[in-house]
């Protein structure tokens, strides 16, 4: 689907005066990404192997601890695979309640119909008897979503923001999201952090996975990874400015400016540029002048994944 109607179909069902989320979730059901066939763990599995691996090779254990993940979304694939790793909790927070049991499930079978695909991507993990136990506990289940959520200790809060998390002080080992915090406004993201230090253990860290590309881009082909950049911020509100599609457009070192100034020590970072974002800005293609200090491969930073602590 072109980018622009998209957009005008969420403006305009964003708009309606009650139940914009579920007729917004019928349409991606529909027509857009959560069509049944294509809810598969597999991306999200690989970030969730990722964030582990990240926070194992800063010398700290997994198994055991709480973490706190920002942005629950329509699955819980992340607090799935961190409960295979050996996770004692997750408290999954969403402001938004788009969780769906029919996801969950479409997901879950995909997992059983893929057995040996999904256990190597846990690599040499899978063959640890405690991930084997959870994996065939996991294959076999057939309960309820909030039978699963009991089974996995996955605590799941709907319409709570991640700058007030109903968590005593200092009671999570790991604060980690995945594709969430370019949603998030910049004051917001600040507040995030300000509470991140309130709820993490001395010994804490963080681990975000961040996409700064343009989310449009991921369903037509027709533009780049870098195509908002163009349009004032006047301009990007009034196409995308909903709650459906709300993207703040920072950029890699604005990302890493905001964990500073939220008091963050930063550990370790990483950052994939896309080529064919960089070879369009380099031929033509005109960013905002909000962007006009930034070199084209910072404006065309398609992944930043950040970890630190307080």
């Amino acid at each position: 689907m072109r980018w622009r109607l998209k957009a005008r179909i969420q403006n305009t069902v964003a708009k309606l005066p009650f139940g914009s989320e579920r007729v917004y979730y019928a349409i991606q059901r529909t027509l857009g990404g959560l069509r049944s066939g294509q809810n598969h763990p597999i991306e999200r599995f690989k970030a969730a192997v990722q964030i582990v691996d990240w926070i194992e090779s800063a010398g700290r254990d997994f198994a055991g601890k709480r973490i706190v993940e920002i942005g629950t979304g329509h699955m819980v694939n992340l607090p799935t695979a961190f409960w295979l790793m050996g996770a004692g909790q997750t408290v999954t927070v969403d402001l938004n309640p788009y969780l769906s049991a029919t996801l969950v499930k479409e997901s879950n079978d995909f997992v059983r119909a893929h057995e040996l695909e999904v256990l190597n991507l846990f690599g040499a993990r899978s063959q640890d008897e405690g991930f084997r136990s959870r994996f065939r506990q996991l294959v076999s289940f057939s309960g309820t979503l909030d039978e699963l959520l009991e089974l996995m200790n996955v605590t799941y809060l709907p319409r709570i923001g991640a700058s007030v998390l109903p968590l005593p002080d200092h009671s999570a080992d790991y604060h980690v999201s995945n594709t969430v915090l370019e949603h998030i406004p910049p004051a917001g993201l600040l507040e995030m952090l300000g509470e991140a230090k309130r709820v993490l253990r001395d010994d804490g860290l963080l681990v975000h996975v961040i996409d700064p590309s343009d989310h449009f881009s991921h369903s037509d082909d027709s533009i780049s990874a870098v195509n908002f950049l163009q349009f004032t911020d006047a301009e990007w509100d009034r196409l995308a400015g909903n709650q459906f599609m709300y993207q703040n457009r920072l950029r890699a070192p604005h990302y890493i400016e905001l964990f500073r100034r939220g008091g963050v020590q930063l550990l370790r970072t990483e950052k994939i540029v896309d080529a064919e974002s960089v070879a369009a800005l380099r031929n033509g293609f005109r960013a905002d002048k909000r962007f006009e200090q930034l070199t084209p491969e910072e404006l065309a930073t398609t992944r930043v994944c950040i970890m630190g602590h307080f």
